[in-house]
């Protein structure tokens, strides 16, 4: 990370009064925590912040208050005179409306990030692939204005770092993270909030998607990967909502012989989100590049349009040819 970049952005933030924070649609913990720490911050300096998303909270993060969160383009002032996008790298990320007002505003924009190969061109911009988390670009930039950090700031922000990292499982969790989540619970995060909500409320409901997640999984032993997916008839007949099924690759990965878990979910009759986590197996950021898609080495994602079979069969092809790729540069 920058410090002279960083600077740059603090005096951009300083010189503005009306802030516009944007994150990516269907939002994680990261996205939120990210938009509302930094909303809460500017707020406490002075400064007029709207935080927008076009999704609304998702249940399983509920314990975060996001009443100051707004859904609709409508409700955004014409007196916006700075912009900051966090945890995206491309327009589209923002949903069809704001996409649209990003690419025709002649307002200044700044991006904080930690993904790879960013689609947005500005004069402004704090990327760092290696953070284990947006929160953690966020908390550097809070305290390089030498306020200190509230008990609310803090949770939302080790709500990013343990929500980007599996709680620490993951391989991006790295020694920044461990120090900045240290930092944040002695500056009054409530890590025990965080942990109960995540990890220790499952409902029946839930247990019974998984059910049947579990039911529809496959694993390709030649590739060392496991492939499950989720319909809207699974979500239905469970009444369950896509925020029951987060962290499903994740849980396909944390099996021996696995190096490699995707989940499928369905957006619609023929499109599909598909999810992908590994640790440090193949490089999966180039593989969802394949697919317009993107992300980390070991965290990426992208939507398909088209037979869920066809796209077994296209993933099951590109990781093969990654995975010999890679062998013949290893030799």
């Amino acid at each position: 990370m920058s410090s002279i970049e960083l600077y740059r952005i603090k005096k951009r933030i300083e010189e503005a009064i009306n802030i516009l924070i944007v994150s990516h649609h269907d939002p994680d913990g990261d996205a939120l925590g990210s938009s509302l720490g930094l909303g809460s911050f500017l707020n406490s300096i002075g400064k007029k912040t709207i935080v927008y998303n076009r999704d609304k909270c998702p249940d399983y993060l509920n314990f975060i208050d996001s009443s100051d969160l707004i859904n609709s383009i409508e409700s955004i002032s014409d007196d916006i005179d700075l912009i900051l996008l966090l945890d995206l790298n491309d327009f589209e990320r923002t949903g069809e409306d704001m996409s649209i007002y990003l690419k025709n505003t002649q307002i200044d924009i700044i991006v904080i990030d930690h993904h790879q190969n960013p689609k947005i061109k500005t004069n402004f911009s704090l990327i760092d692939a290696n953070s284990s988390s947006t929160g953690i670009l966020i908390y550097n930039l809070i305290l390089s204005f030498g306020q200190p950090i509230n008990n609310l700031i803090a949770t939302l922000l080790l709500t990013t770092i343990i929500t980007d990292t599996s709680s620490f499982r993951n391989s991006n969790t790295n020694s920044e993270a461990l120090r900045v989540a240290s930092e944040l619970v002695n500056s009054g995060a409530n890590m025990q909030l965080i942990n109960s909500s995540l990890l220790n409320e499952r409902s029946l409901n839930k247990l019974l998607l998984e059910k049947e997640i579990l039911l529809n999984h496959e694993f390709y032993s030649d590739i060392h990967t496991s492939i499950s997916f989720c319909t809207t008839e699974n979500y239905n007949s469970t009444n369950t909502t896509k925020e029951q099924s987060e962290g499903i690759a994740n849980f396909l990965l944390n099996h021996k012989e696995v190096k490699i878990g995707i989940f499928i979910r369905q957006i619609s009759k023929n499109s599909w989100k598909v999810s992908m986590r590994t640790d440090g197996f193949i490089n999966l950021s180039l593989l969802a590049n394949k697919f317009d898609g993107g992300g980390h080495k070991n965290a990426s994602g992208f939507t398909f349009d088209g037979n869920i079979d066809y796209l077994k069969k296209l993933l099951r092809e590109r990781i093969l040819y990654e995975q010999q790729n890679l062998t013949s540069q290893q030799t």
